[in-house]
């Protein structure tokens, strides 16, 4: 399939989210034509680099935590951040301090990290992987040209020993819960106050246009239950800023028949806006980190 350009992939997308102010008729791209960068050279195309399959769960057990971070590094990494600004409000929200509250946010890590390795999915590690596989085509770990011609998470499927972009996707995935920065960053999540939209627009439109894609956490009030996107395009017009969404729980075909779903940002009221997603979550966070956190994951081929 031939790739297409932003503007030629994206223009005629109708909007229809249902919360009114998400009022672009089309999706083109607002960059000019001197941009350079990652996202210069590999635009992502989700009809190309998303995956041929949809999200899946692991078995019912999961491997545990201790296997990837001892207690005592990711006690180790905590020590230093706690002192900032961020890690301030952390552990204010806690209602603990000095040793004590160590304890408590290392073992709420281990926790949390015991409770989401994959039992209810891996969109992080699939935005990660697709994200990876788009910047460096020779990091497809089988021989196809494009994630969307993996059509199954265990591929090559004639060998059973071997499971090459299953093992991504989850140590991809599995980075994430005993990064620290990455915790203490998503803990705006708790309360939608603390997200600045007016900084969020901003800082996707810069990762979109420096490296072509953004993941993005989606979430409501239990944030355990939110849900990791990839952001690879938007528009900019006088009502909101509109992104579109590679959404892991789809398979590369549903993009080459619908397109894709879209979030975006009024651009007055610097409110989020959710699009399909209204009614399952009520925020969004781009965490900047999270490309260096998955980055640690990457293999060199």
């Amino acid at each position: 399939m031939t790739r297409l350009t932003r503007r030629t992939l994206l223009c005629g997308l109708s909007l229809s989210a249902g919360v009114g102010a998400l009022s672009a008729a089309s999706l083109k791209r607002s960059r000019s034509t001197s941009d350079t960068g990652a996202a210069a050279e590999r635009e992502f195309d989700p009809r190309i680099d998303a995956f041929g399959f949809e999200n899946y769960a692991t078995p019912p057990v999961p491997p545990e935590p201790t296997e990837f971070l001892s207690r005592r590094d990711l006690r180790e990494e905590l020590t230093g951040r706690l002192e900032t600004p961020l890690g301030t409000r952390v552990t204010d929200t806690l209602q603990v301090s000095s040793e004590p509250r160590l304890r408590t946010i290392v073992d709420e890590l281990y926790a949390n990290a015991n409770r989401l390795f994959g039992t209810r999915g891996y969109c992080y590690g699939m935005v990660a992987a697709a994200q990876w596989y788009c910047e460096e085509p020779t990091a497809v770990p089988i021989e196809r040209d494009s994630a969307s011609e993996i059509g199954h998470v265990n591929e090559p499927l004639e060998d059973d020993a071997a499971a090459p972009v299953r093992e991504d996707v989850e140590r991809l995935h599995r980075q994430q819960f005993l990064d620290a920065e990455s915790w203490l960053r998503r803990w705006a999540l708790l309360s939608p106050d603390w997200i600045d939209y007016e900084r969020q627009a901003r800082e996707l439109r810069a990762a979109i246009d420096e490296f072509g894609s953004a993941g993005m956490t989606l979430s409501g009030e239990d944030v355990l239950n939110g849900h990791y996107v990839l952001l690879y395009d938007y528009d900019v017009n006088d009502a909101d800023v509109v992104f579109a969404v590679y959404d892991p729980n789809d398979a590369a075909d549903r993009y080459v028949t619908d397109g894709p779903s879209v979030i975006g940002i009024e651009t007055d009221t610097h409110e989020p806006l959710l699009g399909s997603y209204t009614g399952t979550y009520d925020r969004f966070l781009f965490n900047p980190a999270d490309r260096a956190i998955s980055a640690r994951g990457r293999v060199d081929r």
